[in-house]
């Protein structure tokens, strides 16, 4: 475990380290090159994760006013679904895009805005792009760089888990979603007086409804 001073340093150099590393694919002469693509995501990804980590040495709520989240899935009833349990944790900020292509460029234009999206739900399996193309996406896009990425799948194959993670993936949903699973992992995004209440909610659900 790093100390407070120590993770403060290396994100520092890990963010000069994308940049450069940016630099290079962007000057390269040459053809795409997926090594060094990946070596940008490796690089984002342990930032991300340091960034994390920060914010619990911290101790202090992972953001401070009220997140702006996109949700993408080329499902209408999957949209609704999820919006409807992000609602009811507490979240007011929430937008929907039926495609890769649609999130991308509805996340560059809200960074371009100054207004930019904190948290990102995909869908792994959509036609055209598919959410991990749009998480590489978002991984080696410098306005993107502490945009929180979250795929949804019904795949808990080993295999499809790694793909994410070495795509740069801040978490892993499981399909069929309830409120449950979404409030452990995305709690910690909501303001602390949103936070209370939606503890308060899921230990009425454990008390109520034992099988949820």
């Amino acid at each position: 475990m790093f100390t407070q001073k120590e993770a403060h340093c290396l994100k520092r150099i890990l963010v000069e380290s994308i940049n450069a590393q940016r630099a290079m694919i962007t000057c390269s002469e040459n053809e795409f090159d997926e090594e060094q693509e990946q070596v940008l995501i490796n690089l984002v990804s342990v930032h991300n994760k340091i960034k994390m980590m920060l914010n619990k040495l911290n101790k202090q709520p992972h953001v401070n006013s009220m997140p702006r989240i996109l949700i993408v899935d080329d499902a209408d009833s999957m949209l609704q679904v999820t919006t409807k349990i992000l609602v009811e944790m507490g979240f007011t900020k929430v937008d929907m895009a039926k495609s890769a292509e649609r999130a991308l460029t509805m996340l560059l234009d809200a960074a371009k805005k100054k207004a930019p999206y904190q948290l990102v739900l995909t869908d792994w399996e959509m036609e055209g792009k598919t959410g991990l193309d749009l998480l590489k996406d978002i991984r080696v896009s410098e306005q993107l760089l502490e945009t929180d990425v979250y795929i949804i799948s019904s795949h808990n194959e080993q295999s499809h888990i790694l793909q994410a993670i070495q795509s740069g993936v801040t978490g892993y949903l499981l399909k069929p979603l309830n409120f449950k699973a979404l409030a452990a992992k995305l709690t910690i995004y909501l303001p602390a007086e949103a936070k209370q209440q939606t503890q308060d909610k899921q230990s009425k659900r454990i008390i109520t409804s034992p099988l949820i």
